[in-house]
């Protein structure tokens, strides 16, 4: 026995205080009451209207602290995802996490066999999702509307959106978040999970599709991103709500107001959404960076992103909400040094402030290509990670103290039946060089990389769907090609 004994599981750390996360808060809400926040969608504005903020000016609508309080009272403190056949797969409440994620898909590749940098097709959506699919470490799959993933000729056709959900459907088993065109692809995409889960009502009952929602810094509620997050507030659809603010350029240029005014953005969104279906599943989410002054880029690879990043999580777990991060990606235009600094940087922030979902895992060169390389990297680093966040246990077998007095000095513990019990917990890396013999063809971790990224994408068949279904989402693949004139996809160059 071991009386008042306590045990930590995994490391302790904090970047606010409790009266710090108080703070934000209480500015937050003053904020949301003064300063007032930009709606452009007529159902919100009247939802607010009648639940007693000032809507006078639709440009500064003003919510009484005690909206807010009660939002942030009836929604789900848990949010359970669930995997294409309807298994459980992610349970999202702030104390599972983090459960990481690739990005939504840019429009560009860095192709995994050239290495050179070129437009996404349909099959690259289909290797991505094969990839994710694939990797133990990468639970979940994204995907992009009409500005990702698809060439510029086909996205102007306005089903980019719809076709790259059927290929993470087609390739993938695990949980997927969508972005949408508009409301009326967000409806179709509904449809589709709904066909695959057997109806809408089982769709909502075991979700395996989330749709997502921007609002923009500063402080604007626009339109068509409030409408389709009403929508799946109405069917109860897990909904992700998460802007990008940006210090220096729309937020003042200190870490605090970036963060009270993502936090505004967010609750302001929540806020009608309770509104408009009390219990709503919603992620809270925020890409908090700053502005690069020599180049005026949005920085993806900045460490005040992901300190930004951590903060607005223990902010999030103060409201019990599931939170929705960003790590893994990289300012740097190509897999490198630079590469692997920033996102090991950032798992491991995200991993000790304990973010439930966190995507963009293998974005490169500030969010405007993907590297299917660099997500295999990323599933290496994560596996790393784990072993610090999974602690040490202190017992009677892990502190073999009469073994110890038994081999005692001079002695070794190789041929121990303890070491034999244990070893194989030790970490193995799968794409960093150990060998004793030096070899060229061995060391370069950088081929290895590419080795087993190949590897993964000619092997890794994912489980096929049912004969049955397959052949009624393809009738609705048909139809929409049709809708749009063509009669096939893009094919690579």
């Amino acid at each position: 026995m071991r009386p008042n004994y306590i045990q930590f599981n995994t490391p302790q750390f904090r970047i606010l205080s409790d009266k710090q996360i108080e703070e934000l808060h209480f500015a937050t809400l003053q904020i949301l009451e003064r300063t007032g926040v930009a709606f452009e969608c007529p159902e919100a504005i009247e939802l607010l209207g009648n639940a007693g903020a000032n809507v006078d000016n639709p440009d500064r609508i003003k919510i009484p602290s005690y909206i807010a309080e009660q939002a942030l009272r009836t929604a789900p403190k848990t949010i359970t995802l669930y995997t294409r056949e309807g298994t459980p797969a992610i349970v999202l409440n702030g104390q599972t996490g983090p459960h990481f994620g690739p990005p939504s898909a840019p429009r560009e590749i860095l192709d995994p066999y050239t290495r050179e940098r070129r437009e996404c097709y349909v099959e690259d959506v289909a290797d991505i999702a094969r990839l994710v699919d694939a990797l133990p470490n990468i639970e979940w799959s994204m995907t992009g509307a009409s500005n990702a993933t698809l060439p510029n000729d086909y996205s102007a056709y306005g089903i980019s959106d719809k076709v790259n959900l059927l290929q993470c459907l087609l390739n993938c088993s695990k949980p997927i978040i969508c972005e949408a065109n508009d409301v009326s692809s967000l409806r179709e995409m509904i449809d589709l999970c709904s066909i695959v889960a057997g109806s809408e009502e089982k769709l909502s009952q075991k979700p395996f599709f989330g749709g997502s929602s921007e609002p923009v810094s500063p402080l604007i509620q626009g339109k068509d991103a409030v409408e389709k997050s009403l929508v799946c507030a109405e069917k109860k659809i897990p909904n992700v709500v998460y802007s990008m603010p940006m210090a220096g350029a729309t937020t003042p240029a200190t870490f605090p107001s970036c963060l009270a005014i993502a936090n505004a953005e967010f609750l302001s969104q929540l806020v009608v959404l309770q509104l408009k279906n009390p219990g709503a599943p919603v992620i809270y989410g925020a890409i908090p960076s700053i502005i690069d002054m020599k180049t005026m880029i949005f920085t993806y690879g900045a460490p005040e992103m992901s300190l930004m990043v951590g903060a607005l999580t223990e902010l999030c777990h103060y409201y019990k909400l599931p939170m929705f991060g960003t790590a893994g990606c990289t300012d740097a235009n190509i897999v490198d040094a630079q590469a692997g600094v920033e996102i090991t940087y950032q798992i491991l922030i995200s991993a000790l402030t304990g973010a439930d979902l966190i995507h963009d895992i293998g974005e490169v060169y500030h969010g405007t290509a993907v590297s299917p390389e660099l997500i295999v990297l990323v599933d290496e680093v994560i596996d790393m990670v784990r072993v610090l966040t999974s602690g040490i246990e202190i017992n009677d077998d892990t502190l073999p103290l009469n073994l110890i007095e038994q081999v005692g000095p001079r002695g070794n513990y190789i041929s121990e039946k303890h070491t034999l019990a244990h070893f194989r917990r030790f970490w193995a890396p799968r794409v960093f060089d150990r060998s004793a013999v030096k070899e060229e063809s061995t060391n370069d971790c950088g081929e290895l990389l590419k080795k087993r990224t190949l590897e993964i994408l000619r092997t890794h068949q994912p489980k096929p769907l049912p004969e049955d279904l397959l052949r009624e989402l393809k009738k609705v693949e048909k139809t929409w090609l049709a809708h749009a004139g063509l009669k096939e996809y893009p094919k690579k160059k």
